[in-house]
C-alpha cells in the first residue's frame, strides 16, 4: 500500500525493461518488512544529470545504475567510496539527507557468486574479462584485490581496455594485459583459468548472439562465466558446457549485488535463498 511515509528507490538505465532488479528489490523490502518501493526509470544519457538531481528533490532513498550510466554518473555525485572510488564504476547511489554517495556492489557480488556457486578462488589464477564497461571494471578491480595473478582484457574498443589497464596499474600497481588479435586471443584462452563475459552480448532479446572468443582453445578446468542472467544460460555458456567446461551464469551476481545494495540503503541484509526462489518464479513465467 502506498503511504505518505513510503521510501522510493529505483533503477536508472537505458534500457531497463529487461531488468529483474525492480522485482528483486521490492521482494527484498517485503521480506525485511520495510516500507519502501522500487521502480525502473528509463533514463537516457542526456537526461542523467537531471535524473540524479531528482533523487534529492524527490527525497529518494537511493537508486541503482545499469548500462550505460555506471561511469558517467560520477561527476554528478557528492562523493564516491569503496570499490567505486577505485574502479570508477558506480552501481548504487545512497541519498543521505541530500548528500549522494556512490558505491559499487558489482565486484563483491560477482566474487560471492564465484566463491559460493562455483567454488572458485581467484588467488593465483589467470583471468580473462570481455568488455570494458562499468561491470567489467568493477569485476576486474575486485578480482585483482582478491589475488588474481594475471588478467587479460578483451574489448572491441581497444581504448577502453587500455584505460582500464592503466587504472589498474595506477590504483593497484597491477599490470594487466590487453588482447586484440585472434592469435593473441587463442594464446590467452590456452592459459586462462577463468573467462568472464562482462558485455551485454547474448542478453534477451538478442539471445542468439555470442561474444567472439575462442572457447575451444581454453584449457581443461577453465571456468566460463557470463554476467548476463536473462536467459539464465546464454548461448555462449551452452557452447562452453558442450565443450566440457564448467559454467557460471549471471543470476548469482544479480542476487548478491542486489542484497549488498539493499544493505547500503537500509542497513539490513535480506536472505539470499528466498530472493533466489522469487526470481526463479519470475523467470519460469
Amino acid at each position: 500500500m502506498i503511504q505518505e511515509t513510503i521510501k522510493l528507490y529505483g533503477l536508472f538505465g537505458d534500457p531497463v525493461g529487461h531488468s529483474l532488479s525492480p522485482f528483486f528489490q521490492n521482494e527484498a523490502f517485503k521480506l525485511l518488512g520495510i516500507n519502501a518501493v522500487y521502480f525502473p526509470f528509463h533514463v537516457k544519457a542526456e537526461d542523467l544529470a537531471g535524473a540524479v538531481t531528482a533523487i534529492r528533490h524527490l527525497q529518494m532513498g537511493g537508486v541503482n545504475l545499469t548500462i550505460p550510466h555506471k561511469e558517467a554518473v560520477i561527476p554528478f555525485l557528492d562523493k564516491v567510496e569503496g570499490d567505486a572510488a577505485l574502479s570508477g564504476s558506480v552501481n548504487t547511489i545512497v541519498n543521505r539527507n541530500g548528500e549522494l554517495a556512490g558505491y559499487s556492489t558489482d565486484g563483491e557480488g560477482f566474487l560471492l557468486s564465484l566463491q559460493r556457486e562455483a567454488d572458485f578462488d581467484p588467488r593465483g589464477k589467470a583471468g580473462v574479462i570481455l568488455g570494458g564497461g562499468g561491470a567489467a571494471r568493477a569485476v576486474a578491480f575486485r578480482l585483482v584485490q582478491d589475488g588474481l595473478a594475471a588478467l587479460y582484457l578483451v574489448n572491441r574498443g581497444a581504448e577502453r581496455a587500455a584505460v582500464l589497464r592503466e587504472d589498474l596499474r595506477k590504483h593497484l600497481g597491477f599490470q594487466a594485459e590487453t588482447v586484440t588479435s585472434r592469435a593473441e586471443l587463442e594464446k590467452t584462452a590456452a592459459v586462462a583459468d577463468l573467462v568472464i563475459n562482462a558485455t551485454p552480448v547474448g542478453m534477451y532479446p538478442e539471445s542468439q548472439r555470442m561474444p567472439e572468443f575462442p572457447l575451444e582453445h581454453c584449457r581443461p578446468g577453465c571456468l566460463v562465466c557470463d554476467l548476463v542472467y536473462r536467459p539464465l544460460e546464454t548461448m555462449w555458456l551452452k557452447k562452453a558446457r558442450e565443450l566440457g567446461f564448467s559454467v557460471l551464469g549471471g543470476l548469482g551476481m544479480l542476487i548478491y549485488q542486489g542484497m549488498l545494495s539493499c544493505q547500503l540503503w537500509t542497513g539490513r541484509m535480506p536472505d539470499a535463498e528466498p530472493l533466489r526462489a522469487a526470481v526463479m518464479r519470475i523467470l519460469d513465467r
